[in-house]
């Protein structure tokens, strides 16, 4: 095995279904409520990572940090570390008016505003999911739906955007929308086209906590806060299913 220099994770400890999220409390969240026995395998550079049990799986959650160049070095990692499962769950900012924060969104594919693809030479190769995945999410989310007796989200099912830069998206965003875009986050890109490259499924469910067009910027709200646990329900119930 190659070595590793940013997850100081032994290849008996991770599992080969993993969740990715951005945020190392996200991560610590679904560890600590989520998963049962769960236990630290990575603190080094805050890519914090757990390995615990649900539906009598054995899942790993490893955070993948903020934007492409970050997920990159992650994904890398966890192939040399031979996981053959990757699932996004992450957060996002919706463009199309549709999309209201605490909305939920599964990508069909992701459109990209990143130079990652260029500098590693895969400009040409689709971002798209695991077509199993992306299968398996959309029934999962259906299900969760019908038998959910609280909060159920809205889910969203299209195309989305990744961006390297937070701060400039919104010049965009009108423009991305008359175009059918649901979304905009900044990794998914990378994940999909990766997934291609290094044979590895991928997919991807995000939580809506602002809108860009709409001026909705709320990050943070009881619906929201519920709208999470769907969407880690969601995300591990594809995880864990037989793929058919």
């Amino acid at each position: 095995m190659k070595k590793l220099y940013h997850l100081k994770i032994k290849r008996e400890d991770i599992a080969g279904l993993v969740l990715l999220p951005g945020d190392p409390q996200r991560s610590l969240y679904i560890a600590d409520n989520f998963l049962k026995y769960a236990e630290v395998i990575n603190e080094y550079r805050g890519l914090n990572a757990y390995t615990g049990y649900y539906n009598n799986k054995i899942v790993s959650v490893v955070t993948s940090g903020m934007g492409a160049p970050s997920a990159a070095i992650v994904i890398e990692e966890l192939h040399r570390l031979g996981v053959h499962t990757i699932l996004r769950t992450g957060t996002c900012g919706g463009v199309a008016k549709n999309v209201k924060p605490s909305d939920l969104v599964i990508p069909t594919g992701a459109g990209s505003m990143i130079g990652f693809k260029n500098a590693y030479g895969i400009g040409e190769i689709p971002s798209v999911p695991d077509f199993y995945i992306l299968k398996n999410l959309v029934a999962a989310a259906e299900k969760h739906r019908n038998n959910a007796s609280h909060h159920v989200p809205a889910v969203r099912i299209g195309p989305i955007m990744t961006s390297d830069a937070f701060f400039s998206e919104k010049k965009d965003a009108k423009s991305l929308e008359s175009k059918g875009i649901l979304a905009m986050e900044m990794e998914c890109a990378a994940l999909f086209a990766l997934g291609h490259v290094l044979h590895i499924k991928t997919g991807a469910i995000l939580l809506a906590t602002g809108s860009i067009n709409y001026g909705e910027q709320v990050v943070d709200s009881p619906a929201i806060r519920a709208s999470m646990d769907s969407m880690i329900e969601i995300a591990l119930d594809t995880l864990t299913r037989k793929m058919q």
